[in-house]
C-alpha cells in the first residue's frame, strides 16, 4: 500500500527572483530542519513548573521550566550521559518518571524516579531488554503504573504493574494470543485488549481487575464494526467509541463493552470525521475533536468551552490545544500553532498566556497566510483545500505550486507545513487540494476516489488550478505541480500527460509504473485483499499501463525533478530509477537525484535541506517567482 505523505518528512523550495531591496531576504533551507527547541511538554500537578525535552547550549537536555515568577526560568536535569531519554511523566509537584535507553548490543531500558529537589535518581525495578514500552496510566496519587511491555518468549506484550515507591513490578496481564493493544480506564484496570489476526479481530473485554476477560464476537479495527476508537468508564460496563455513522462519517457512540454492541449517536460533524474525543476521570464527555477548515475542539460542558474561549482570546488566529492542567484547573498548560508557525507552548492563567518555548524560534516572523477553500470539480464534486498566500504581495497573478498529498487516502489539514512555508516565502501560492478519495471526509467521498488514480484524482488537480486562475489569484501560466509519493505520481503524471497546464513537475517517491508497485504490494497483501486493492486503483481502466507515466514517458514535454531515497520499502526505488533510465533513453531532459539509506521520507536536516535547495534551484530555473 502507499505510504502516506509525511509533513515534513521531505520538503520543496525555490529561490525567488527579485531584487534584494524589494523584500526580505528568504530564509535558508537549514532554517526548517533546525532541532525543536522544545517537545514533549508536561505540566507539574500544582501547575507551576514544566518539564521538557529543550535545546540547552545546543544540546538536547531533559529540562524544567519554573513558571511561578514574572518570566519562565529553565535549567537542564541530569541525567546519565550514556543513555537516551525516551519519555518522562510527573510523579507529584517534586519528582519525575523518566524511562532511559542504553543502546547498543546490550540494549536495555529502565525506569528511574528522579527527585528534583535533590537532583537523586533512584531505579524502579530492574532493566528490560526492550524498548517501546508504552505507559497505559500512572495512578492520580503517584503509587503506580502500568506498563505495556515485552514479556520473555512470548510474541505479544503484557500488562506490568510498578510499585512507584519501591520499584517492585508484577504481570498484571499475560500476554494474549495475537492482543497487541491493551485497554485501562482512569481507576488503572485493564479492562480490554484488541486481537487482531489478519482481517480478523475482536475484544477480550472484562468490568474488573479480578474478572475473567471474555471474548466478544468481534471489536475495535474489524472492518465489520467500523469502530476506530473506544474508551471504557470506570466501574460500569459503558463507555464512548468513535465508529462510522449511517451518514459515512466518524461520529461518537456510547459503547455497550459488556454487549460488544455500540449505543445511541452522541455526536456527528456535519463535514468531517471525528479525530477523537475527550472525558473527564468519570467518565463524563466533555468534547470532541474536529478537523474541517482548521483543528478545534468542540467542548460540551459551559466551564470547558468558556475556558477555550478564553484561551483563543489571549491567543489569537491559532489553533490551541489544551495538552494539561493543573490539579485545580486554574493552570493550562497549551500548545498553541499557525500555518506559518510549528508552535509553540504557553501556560494560561488568569486570562494571560506565557510562553514556556517555542518550537522553532529561527521562524519567527510574518507568516503566509493559509485559507480553507472550497471549488467545484468538473463533475460538480465539491473540493475543499488549502490555498497559502505569500505575505506581503497581492493575491492576483501569483505563480502557483499545486502539491497534492500522498496515500492518495489521506488528507491535508490547516497548520504548519514546511513544505508550504519555504514555497510561500519565496513568493508562491500554494494550492492543497482535498481530491476525491481524501479521509477525513466521510465514506462516501473516499469510495469516490477509488478507480480514480490518474483520472478523476488528477481532474481535480486540474479544476483548482483553473478556479485559482478563473479567480484571478493564479497565473495560468507560472504553475507547477509536486508531490511525494502518489503526490509524486500525480506529478508524474501531469508531467507525462499535460503539459500545457503546468510548467514543471517535482516528484520524490512517486510511482511511475502502477502495475510494478501493485506487484510489489501484492507481497502484504492475502489475496482477496490484493484483488480488491487493485481493482479499487485501476476501476474499469483496461490496462495499468494507461494509469502509469513510464509508460507515456515519450510524451514529456515539461523539466521533471525526481528523487528517491534507495532504502524505500513502501514506494520502491526503482520506481524513480527506470523512470530516470527510460528519459535518458529517449533524450527527455530532467533531473534525478538518489538519496542514500533514505526511505520513504527523508530523515535528518542533511538530506531534507538538500532537496530543498535542489528543488529551489529548479524550480527558479523553470518556473521562477
Amino acid at each position: 500500500m502507499i505510504g502516506r505523505y509525511f509533513l515534513g518528512a521531505v520538503l520543496c523550495a525555490l529561490v525567488q527572483m527579485v531584487p534584494a531591496a524589494a523584500q526580505p531576504a528568504a530564509r535558508p533551507a537549514a532554517d526548517y530542519f533546525a532541532q525543536a527547541a522544545i517537545e514533549d511538554a508536561t505540566l507539574s500537578p500544582d501547575g507551576r513548573r514544566v518539564a521538557a525535552r529543550a535545546l540547552i547550549q545546543g544540546r538536547p537536555r531533559l529540562a524544567l521550566f519554573d513558571m511561578s515568577g514574572a518570566a519562565p526560568s529553565v535549567r537542564p536535569i541530569a541525567l546519565p550521559e550514556s543513555e537516551r531519554l525516551e519519555w518522562h511523566r510527573w510523579l507529584g509537584p517534586d519528582h519525575l518518571l523518566v524511562s532511559l535507553l542504553r543502546e547498543g548490543p546490550d540494549a536495555a531500558s529502565r525506569l528511574v524516579r528522579v527527585d528534583l529537589t535533590t537532583g537523586a535518581l533512584v531505579q524502579l525495578g530492574a532493566p528490560r531488554p526492550d524498548a517501546g514500552d508504552e505507559v497505559l496510566h500512572v495512578s492520580p496519587d503517584g503509587a503506580f503504573l502500568l506498563l505495556v511491555s515485552a514479556v520473555p518468549g512470548r510474541p505479544t506484550p503484557g500488562v506490568y504493574r510498578v510499585n512507584l515507591a519501591t520499584g517492585a513490578t508484577t504481570l498484571e496481564v499475560m500476554p494474549q494470543d495475537h492482543v497487541w493493544d491493551w485497554y485501562a480506564d482512569s481507576a488503572g484496570v485493564i479492562r480490554a485488549g484488541m486481537a487482531q489476526d489478519g482481517k480478523r479481530s475482536w475484544l477480550l473485554y472484562r468490568k474488573n481487575e479480578h474478572d475473567r476477560f471474555s471474548r466478544s464476537t468481534r471489536g475495535a479495527g474489524d472492518t465489520r464494526s467500523g469502530i476506530e476508537r473506544f474508551v471504557p468508564i470506570r466501574g460500569t460496563d459503558r463507555g464512548y467509541a468513535l465508529a462510522q455513522t449511517p451518514g459515512g462519517r466518524v461520529g461518537l457512540y456510547a459503547y455497550d463493552f459488556a454487549e460488544g454492541r455500540l449505543g445511541a449517536l452522541l455526536y456527528e460533524d456535519a463535514q468531517v470525521d471525528l479525530e477523537g474525543f475527550q472525558t473527564d476521570p468519570d467518565g463524563r464527555l466533555l468534547g470532541v475533536d474536529t478537523s474541517a477548515d482548521r483543528p478545534a475542539t468542540r467542548w460540551f460542558t459551559p466551564e470547558t468551552a468558556q475556558r477555550q474561549a478564553q484561551i483563543d482570546a489571549a491567543l489569537p488566529g491559532r489553533a490551541n490545544r489544551v495538552m494539561g492542567a493543573s490539579a485545580d484547573r486554574a493552570r493550562i498548560l497549551v500548545f498553541s500553532e499557525s500555518a506559518g508557525d510549528p508552535g509553540a507552548f504557553y501556560l494560561f492563567a488568569e486570562g494571560r498566556a506565557v510562553l514556556v518555548g517555542a518550537v522553532s524560534p529561527t521562524l519567527a516572523g510574518k507568516p503566509a497566510e493559509m485559507r480553507a477553500i472550497r471549488y467545484r470539480a468538473r463533475d460538480g464534486l465539491e473540493i475543499t483545500g488549502y490555498l497559502t498566500l505569500p505575505a506581503g504581495r497581492p493575491a492576483h497573478g501569483l505563480p502557483l505550486i499545486v502539491m497534492p498529498h500522498g496515500g492518495p487516502f489521506a488528507r491535508d489539514s490547516w497548520g504548519y507545513d514546511p513544505w508550504v512555508q519555504y514555497l510561500a516565502d519565496r513568493g508562491y501560492a500554494v494550492l492543497q487540494p482535498n481530491y476525491r478519495g481524501s479521509t477525513g471526509f466521510g465514506r462516501a467521498f473516499v469510495a469516490k476516489g477509488d478507480g480514480q488514480w490518474g483520472r478523476g484524482m488528477q481532474d481535480d488537480l486540474d479544476d483548482g488550478v483553473d478556479w485559482l486562475a478563473g479567480q484571478g489569484v493564479a497565473d495560468p501560466n507560472r504553475v507547477c505541480i509536486m508531490g511525494a509519493s502518489y503526490g509524486g505520481y500525480a506529478a508524474m503524471r501531469a508531467a507525462t500527460s499535460d503539459a500545457s497546464r503546468y510548467r514543471c513537475a517535482v516528484s520524490f517517491a512517486g510511482i511511475s509504473d502502477v502495475g510494478a508497485q501493485l506487484a510489489f504490494d501484492h507481497k502484504t497483501f492475502e489475496e482477496r485483499a490484493y484483488r480488491a486493492w487493485k481493482a479499487r486503483i485501476q476501476g474499469d481502466a483496461p490496462s495499468l499501463d494507461l494509469l502509469s507515466p513510464i509508460a507515456r514517458a515519450a510524451a514529456l514535454r515539461i523539466p521533471l525533478l525526481i528523487a528517491h531515497g534507495t532504502a524505500d520499502d513502501t514506494v520502491p526505488p526503482d520506481q524513480s530509477v527506470r523512470l530516470h533510465e527510460t528519459l535518458t533513453r529517449l533524450g527527455r531532459a530532467h533531473d534525478y537525484v538518489a538519496y542514500q539509506g533514505q526511505g520513504h521520507t527523508l530523515e535528518g536536516p542533511a538530506d531534507n535541506a538538500d532537496f530543498l535547495e535542489r528543488v529551489g534551484r529548479f524550480l527558479a530555473a523553470h518556473n521562477p517567482a
